[in-house]
């Protein structure tokens, strides 16, 4: 059996879609005839991204956006909602380990407080202020709000990132009881280690290996589909057993 997955004619917001797997995210919602709202920090990266689908001929609309900021994600679910007439699919890619990223200590006492802010910002506070800006929108119609969480969250691995992630988790069921009675479902991937850099690779999980990004985006894809209309105000781990394996 196959499943056909229809978004013709759907919206789809996606933050962190310059690269890896919210590029990825937005490459296969277009390829699926939604239109895509693509957000990202890095205007070069988005814009080229973006001009790259349109010569496809799939509908995608590039937005420079700093997720940190509401007032950015206004902006942009705004633009999404006035050139796209919709909003049903928001999905936040966005985010990261700020210790990989600013290149700090993993350490409370030793990790800067600027790292810190970063990491809340843009794991936790991000996809909240996503909510807020897109719910009004999506209670016209119906929609899927999807947040992504991280293993990481579940080990507690991580100053900031790890609770951060964790709390995705009670914001997801929140914003499930908010968005039911008018048809908006929410839900939360937290992968494991997945091949969006070589060092994912020696990262433990039960099945011995890292899921490829196609993994988490076609996932994704369910989730947001017809298919999965009953699923709601949970998380989806997909992380090859890791947390079977850590967490005995």
């Amino acid at each position: 059996m196959i499943l056909e997955l229809d978004f013709k004619g759907k919206v789809a917001v996606i933050t962190g879609a310059g690269s890896g797997m919210g590029l990825l995210a937005s490459q296969k919602f277009a390829e699926s005839e939604a239109h895509v709202a693509m957000l990202d920090i890095n205007e070069d990266a988005i814009k080229a991204e973006a001009a790259k689908l349109t010569e496809k001929g799939y509908s995608v609309l590039p937005i420079v956006c700093d997720v940190r900021k509401y007032e950015d994600i206004k902006k942009a679910v705004d633009l999404a909602k006035e050139t796209f007439g919709r909003i049903d699919y928001t999905i936040s890619f966005a985010g990261g380990y700020a210790g990989r990223i600013l290149g700090d200590s993993n350490n409370i006492e030793e990790v800067r407080v600027e790292t810190l802010d970063w990491s809340i910002d843009v794991n936790l506070r991000a996809p909240i202020y996503m909510a807020k800006a897109a719910f009004g929108y999506m209670k016209e119609n119906g929609g899927v709000a999807v947040h992504l969480g991280s293993i990481t969250g579940h080990e507690g691995g991580a100053p900031a990132y790890a609770p951060c992630k964790y709390g995705l988790l009670s914001f997801t069921k929140y914003l499930a009881r908010q968005g039911a009675p008018h048809g908006i479902r929410s839900v939360c991937v937290s992968p494991g280690p997945v091949m969006t850099r070589p060092g994912m690779a020696s990262m433990k999980t039960l099945l011995g290996y890292a899921a490829e990004p196609i993994e988490l985006v076609e996932a994704i894809m369910y989730l947001c589909s017809g298919h999965a209309r009953s699923i709601t105000g949970c998380d989806y781990l997909i992380d090859g057993g890791r947390n079977v394996l850590f967490n005995k």
